[in-house]
């Protein structure tokens, strides 16, 4: 079973996600936040084997959460699920620590298939 948190700023986002990983018999989800801020405890109690992170949020960025998760909880695997495509976004990102990148106009299919291959 792959542990899963999910962070992103839009409820409608974050809430779908949920819905349709909660369908997936491989994935747990363990816990849900709005900001990369608010991730950080619950990552530190739940210790998810994945999280899927957005980068723009109001209250922490995801580039800096994911550094802050990197440091607390090595062993866990970061998707970034963005909108943005340019490297400016992207590259700091992956060298936070993330461990890969999708966009959100991926299908539910593929951020699946992202979560167990990083697991």
């Amino acid at each position: 079973m792959v542990r899963v948190v999910v962070v992103d700023d839009h409820e409608v986002v974050r809430k779908g996600i949920i819905a349709y990983l909660s369908t997936e018999p491989e994935i747990e989800v363990v816990g849900q936040a709005e900001s990369g801020n608010q991730s950080i405890p619950l990552i530190e109690k739940e210790r998810p084997d994945v999280v899927l992170m957005d980068l723009m949020m109001d209250d922490g960025n995801g580039i800096e959460a994911t550094k802050k998760i990197m440091d607390i909880h090595p062993d866990c695997r970061v998707i970034i699920l963005t909108s943005f495509y340019d490297d400016e976004q992207v590259f700091p990102a992956l060298e936070a620590g993330a461990f890969s990148y999708l966009l959100k106009t991926a299908s539910a299919s593929e951020i699946v298939d992202a979560i167990l291959k990083a697991a």
